[in-house]
């Protein structure tokens, strides 16, 4: 036996590359499955685009956007259970400023029903109505509208990983009721959420503004990206930094003129949810 272990020690070290290879894929393998925590999901919006993330039962949140051109939208969500949220929004552009306030003419409402609980086999499915857009409200011939329209009618549809934390994947289709420009087509995004550390989340979306891109829109039909960095400072507070339009997709500026590629706009909303 002496005379083989030398052989069999040989044999071991052999074994060891394989066998490290073997455990490190398995980790990374069973790292990256779905992560079903849809019962608890907070991100239930990533910059504009709604998650199928839903608050949970009796919980509110209070969420005040500050947009380009002194605005502020303020918005009160409901947790009516675990699968149904309801919401109220109003908002106004240069209320920060010296100019004439421009308030919004309506209140805008949202609803949202969770239809499909996440799990191994299927992501979370959220449908839902928005009538709250993002920006300036403008007014005109053919331009009663927000700034980015509505979400109106959307079904969207989230799918959350464990890979180096949190990482959650969104898709999402809308029919907008904005339609005084004659542009009736429905439209779709994309969005992608990862966590850095417990309290830190980059969220990025991409609206492909199908709904807005015919010669009287206002969108030049490159879409619109926007990203967020979002610090959750306590349990109930969030403080989020926005980049939105960050491809300049607009063929006015903010009092509805003609204009040549606008900059992006730098926006902060200030959420606490209890």
């Amino acid at each position: 036996m002496r005379r083989y272990r030398p052989v069999l020690f040989h044999i071991f070290l052999k074994m060891i590359p394989s066998a490290v290879t073997v455990l490190t894929a398995s980790a990374l393998f069973f790292s990256v499955l779905p992560h079903a925590y849809a019962q608890n999901m907070v991100s239930h919006r990533l910059v504009s685009a709604p998650t199928a993330g839903a608050l949970s039962s009796r919980s509110f949140i209070i969420e005040t956007h500050l947009f380009d051109g002194g605005g502020v939208t303020e918005r009160f969500g409901y947790g009516l259970s675990d699968y149904v949220s309801l919401g109220v929004s109003y908002s106004g552009s240069n209320i920060i400023g010296s100019r004439r306030i421009n308030w919004q003419p309506h209140v805008g409402a949202q609803i949202q029903v969770r239809i499909i609980e996440e799990s191994m086999n299927s992501p979370a499915i959220s449908i839902g109505f928005d009538s709250q857009g993002s920006g300036s409200y403008i007014e005109g011939n053919t331009l009663n509208r927000f700034r980015t329209k509505s979400k109106g009618v959307y079904l969207v549809m989230s799918r959350n990983y464990r890979l180096l934390g949190d990482v959650g994947l969104h898709a999402g289709a809308n029919y907008s009721f904005e339609t005084d420009d004659e542009d009736k087509d429905p439209s779709f995004w994309l969005g992608l959420n990862k966590s850095i550390t417990r309290r830190i989340e980059l969220c990025c979306e991409y609206d492909f503004a199908t709904n807005d891109n015919d010669d009287d829109s206002i969108s030049s039909g490159r879409g619109y990206l926007n990203s967020a960095v979002k610090l959750n400072l306590s349990g109930a507070f969030t403080l989020e930094f926005d980049l939105q339009n960050m491809l300049r997709n607009e063929k006015i500026d903010l009092t509805g003129q003609s204009t040549e590629r606008p900059e992006l706009s730098r926006e902060i909303r200030i959420l606490y949810h209890f």
